[in-house]
């Protein structure tokens, strides 16, 4: 198997990967939401049992649990340490997600992001004819996707695709992308 193949597997898993580290802290669309409307949360938050709010410097719940999660509530002057049962907290995300949908904004799937993902990938594969190692491939494919969030932060000002919707956290994905490149670069070589 061809290096160029090997670190568009390993680019392809590290973006999974990524995918996955954000689903096991729940929903986006969820923090998103809770974020714009915080009162509601809290709301939905304290008369859930899947959650536990703790107003405090208090504990831990302990085991089963995952978080904290911090939502700051601006009316009452106060950010709450939110932990959820693991195995209960999709579901109660989801059900404040369909008791406010009308709140999310309607759009549809994020083709130009998902277009501009073809440039990394394009960008690994023209190196299948180099001797290059896996790694400084894999690099190479990182600093290139570097370069496509950083015009989604100037013209769009998001990235969809890999959940980005404001220009601030797209800028900051496109420096880590390219530090990212940068370091595996400098690794490999």
């Amino acid at each position: 198997m061809s290096n160029a193949i090997i670190a568009l597997v390993l680019f392809i898993a590290a973006l999974g990967r990524l995918a996955l580290f954000y689903g096991k802290l729940g929903s986006l669309s969820f923090w998103k939401l809770a974020a714009k409307f915080p009162e509601k949360a809290l709301d939905h938050v304290s008369s859930d049992p899947a959650w536990v709010v703790l107003p405090g410097s208090e504990s831990a719940p302990g085991a089963g649990f995952i978080g904290p999660f911090l939502l700051a509530v601006p009316s009452l002057s106060r950010t709450f340490k939110l932990y959820a049962r693991e195995d209960q907290i999709e579901v109660s995300q989801q059900r404040f997600i369909e008791m406010h949908r009308e709140l999310l904004p309607r759009r549809g799937f994020p083709y130009p992001s998902l277009l501009a993902l073809l440039y990394p990938v394009v960008a690994i594969l023209s190196m299948a004819k180099t001797p290059a190692a896996p790694i400084l491939i894999l690099a190479y494919g990182f600093a290139n996707l570097g370069y496509p969030l950083g015009a989604a932060t100037i013209i769009p000002g998001h990235f969809r695709i890999l959940g980005l919707d404001d220009r601030i956290p797209t800028l900051i994905a496109a420096v880590v992308f390219w530090v990212i490149g940068f370091a595996l670069s400098n690794f490999a070589a």
